[in-house]
C-alpha cells in the first residue's frame, strides 16, 4: 500500500472522506487531521510516510487507493 499522497486530487479525495466522517468528529485528533489535509492542499505539499506513521488508526483506512 502506498504510504504517501502527492496529488492534489488524492488530497481532495482524502478531505472528502474526512468530511463524510463529520458526525464522528469525536474521533481523536479529528480536527487536527482535517487541518493537516487542508494545509497540504493549500501549500501544495504531500502527505508522506511520516504522516502515515503518526496517523491514528481510524485515519489510515481513508488513504486506500490514493496517490
Amino acid at each position: 500500500m502506498a504510504r504517501n499522497i502527492h496529488t492534489k486530487a488524492g488530497l481532495k479525495t482524502l478531505l472528502e472522506r474526512l468530511e463524510d466522517l463529520k458526525g464522528w468528529n469525536k474521533l481523536p485528533d479529528f480536527d487536527y487531521w482535517v487541518k493537516v489535509v487542508k494545509g497540504c492542499i493549500d501549500e501544495g505539499l504531500a502527505m508522506d510516510e511520516v504522516d502515515w506513521e503518526n496517523a491514528p488508526d481510524w485515519f489510515r483506512p481513508l488513504w486506500r487507493g490514493l496517490k
